[in-house]
């Protein structure tokens, strides 16, 4: 959460910068922004569906110090799609400076009707705006919040039987201290869509509406209380009724960030007296200079868009002509597509449509950006005429441009870091047509020989390496250990528990023995058609020997189980459930797990619900971080959780008529061994691989804490 000594730096307008300092950064003037002199980034903190957030390291002229979020704007092709088929123009808040500017003000305004109308409640205040000329995109910086999404609610051990029982029509038990989290920020967001909606932030609403699965990401928890960190919309609000029904009122198909700018200023005037009594007469002057921005700047956006479930015939309109050509030329100038000579030519004309400059921009895949640029840039035009005739600006051009696009893939980790392009080879060309078609592990895989050859190994390894295996899965815990505890979404107290139950090697048997079992997979193909037709003859004559083939399986099942007792047994460890269960025909493969569960309740039921956070996040549109999709995945996770407590309840009932013979060694870590064989260094390799990827994943929450605790030894402005 923002400190108090951030709170007290004085803003600064652009123009108390030097020009070639605002150039440089991009910085674009806007009333009661705050400038940053230098900006440093320090590590990439997220990505959403349509920015990416990059926490920066600020200073100022006067050498006041803040760390920033930075919104760049560059949304995925599934985004820019749907914008794109919905407002018939490419995504606003990339390229469109008014749109911009209304999110800045927007969140101003937001901040301060929130700090004053909802107690406990925040929204990340909004510093500056400029256009990073790297990604051709705008940028907004904001306030970073320190702090954390939903924490998951503690295990339900009795979902299954409650849910009988209320199918049955039974009371079920009152479960005391099964707090949900997801609930009582519901319960926020409530407040937040019901403010908006009250004073004309229509579209905004969306951002916190409860029917909105992805929408509890935008807020984290803070001492403080719940913080909205996310104002600005990927998606049109197309998904809920209540929208759509503001949207035909509004005039303005589908909504996207719009707001009614009669009842925002109603509303400022009826609640004029509570506001200007606790902002003071220049508070309340700067929230009505901030609200009639946020109008004019959000005005001037909707109407350079064609739009036509807003538009209507107004479409045909001279000021919509005038309004949409004026935008598509500062485009073209801020992306350097047109000269200064070529936009006063362009800005004299009303229209656009009649351009060949315009028509030029649809052809899909940069050619057309770069058709532009040659037809509106006199100083483009003359590089590429010198670049035809002279063979050594030809070769630097080549080489800019290659190291350009180079530089863009590293970023993405769309190439080894190593990789570099000077000249347009086969190889270049193959890696800009992978760049537009494929994702970028995709890609990464299919170019870098490296990579490729590491996965390969490792896949091998997993196969038949029994150290590797128990590596890889200790680095598979503890990542997930790491990342939940990174959130805060264990509780206090969880982690160290945890930890230590990772380190035991019993989890190392379990889990070798859980790919034995999955490796008699590779005989289905065979047993199938036996099981099928020695059902069908039993169900034809009722003779119990055509049923053999289904005993195949468990019978296998139970021999490799035995095999490991007898081997291992001496050391301590337990069998009993994995025999047991293995027998069965059918749930014979969950056979280890439940051993697991039974061993290490405790980890197994993290990694249970860890798994099905994992599976909610791959969902397209309603998954990702934070949702309430994957909240309710976790929390369907209570039911195979449960299950597997109700069959060791009847494991534990059988094992009892079995007499157990007292171990006279427990088990010990094995010594550590060192690499003798070509083959023990391949593996060592590879382990240690996996140590220096789990250092790079640590490095990422450390650089954060690094910033949150230089916060505290900023200095307030005199």
């Amino acid at each position: 959460m923002q400190d108090s000594t951030c709170v007290a730096l004085m803003p600064l307008t652009s123009s108390e910068l030097p020009s070639s300092v605002a150039e440089e950064l991009g910085l674009i003037a806007a009333p009661g922004s705050w400038s940053p002199h230098q900006l440093d980034p320090v590590v990439k903190i997220g990505a959403g569906r349509a920015a990416q957030a990059i926490l920066v390291r600020a200073v100022d002229s006067c050498g006041n110090e803040r760390h920033c979020v930075e919104k760049v704007f560059r949304p995925g092709w599934l985004t820019r799609t749907v914008y794109r088929c919905a407002f018939q123009a490419p995504f606003a808040y990339q390229h469109s400076l008014d749109a911009v500017l209304a999110c800045f003000y927007r969140r101003r305004v937001a901040a301060q009707l929130v700090e004053l109308l909802l107690p406990d409640c925040r929204v990340a205040r909004p510093y500056y705006v400029r256009w990073d000329r790297r990604h051709q995109s705008f940028v907004l910086g904001c306030e970073f919040i320190d702090g954390r999404g939903i924490r998951p609610a503690a295990v339900d051990s009795r979902a299954v039987r409650r849910a009988i029982r209320a199918f049955l029509g039974r009371p079920a038990a009152i479960v005391e201290g099964m707090e949900d989290e997801t609930d009582q920020l519901v319960t926020t967001m409530g407040r937040f869509e019901a403010l908006f909606r009250e004073c004309g932030l229509t579209g905004s609403g969306w951002q916190v509406c409860a029917s909105a699965l992805v929408s509890t990401s935008n807020l984290l928890k803070t001492p403080a209380g719940y913080v909205l960190v996310d104002l600005e919309s990927g998606i049109p609000a197309l998904l809920v009724p209540a929208y759509l029904s503001a949207g035909r009122r509004l005039n303005s198909l589908p909504l996207f960030d719009d707001i009614d700018a009669r009842r925002l200023r109603q509303f400022l005037e009826t609640h004029w007296p509570k506001l200007s009594h606790k902002l003071g007469r220049a508070g309340f002057q700067q929230l009505t200079f901030d609200v009639e921005r946020l109008i004019e700047h959000t005005a001037r956006w909707k109407q350079t868009e064609i739009a036509w479930g807003r538009r209507g015939a107004s479409f045909f309109s001279r000021s919509f002509q005038e309004a949409y050509s004026d935008r598509c030329v500062a485009t073209w100038r801020r992306k350097e597509r047109i000269d200064s000579h070529k936009e006063n030519k362009l800005r004299a004309r009303p229209s656009i449509w009649s351009q060949p400059l315009y028509w030029l921009g649809l052809v899909p895949f940069g050619v057309g950006g770069f058709l532009q640029r040659l037809c509106g840039n006199q100083g483009f035009r003359r590089d590429v005429r010198r670049a035809i005739n002279q063979q050594a600006v030809r070769k630097q051009l080549i080489a800019g441009y290659c190291e350009q696009k180079a530089t863009q893939w590293r970023d993405e980790g769309r190439i080894a870091p190593t990789s570099s392009f000077v000249r347009l080879t086969i190889r270049f060309l193959l890696n800009w047509l992978l760049s537009r078609l494929t994702p970028a592990g995709v890609q990464r895989w299919l170019v870098d020989d490296e990579r490729r050859r590491t996965s390969l190994e490792r896949v091998l390894l997993l196969i038949v390496s029994g150290r590797y295996q128990r590596a890889y899965g200790r680095h598979a815990i503890r990542r997930a250990l790491r990342e939940w505890a990174d959130e805060g979404r264990l509780h206090p107290g969880e982690y160290v528990p945890l930890r230590q139950d990772s380190q035991s090697h019993e989890l190392d048997e379990y889990a070798r023995c859980f790919g034995m079992h999955l490796s008699l997979k590779l005989i289905t193909p065979v047993l199938l058609p036996l099981k099928i037709g020695g059902v069908a003859a039993f169900a034809a004559t009722g003779e119990i020997k055509f049923l053999l083939p289904m005993l195949v399986a468990p019978a296998l099942r139970t021999a490799i189980t035995l095999w490991r007792m007898l081997r291992n047994g001496w050391r301590g460890l337990k069998y009993g459930e994995a025999l047991l269960v293995g027998m069965l025909p059918l749930f014979g493969i969950l056979a280890y797990p439940v051993q697991m569960f039974a061993s290490h309740r405790r980890l197994s039921t993290f990694l249970i619900r860890d798994c099905a956070a994992r599976i909610a996040r791959c969902l397209p549109i309603y998954g990702g971080r934070n949702t309430r999709t994957e909240m309710a995945a976790i929390k369907a996770a209570n039911w195979p959780i449960e299950l597997l407590e109700l069959g060791l309840k009847v494991t534990t009932k059988i094992r009892r008529l079995i007499p157990r013979r007292k171990i006279a060694r427990k088990l010990r870590q094995p010594p550590p061994v060192s690499p003798v064989t070509a083959w023990d260094q391949f593996v060592q390799r590879h382990i240690d691989l996996l140590a220096a990827a789990e250092s790079i994943e640590r490095a990422v929450p450390a650089q954060i804490d690094d910033a949150i605790l230089s916060r505290q030894h900023v200095k307030p402005a005199a």
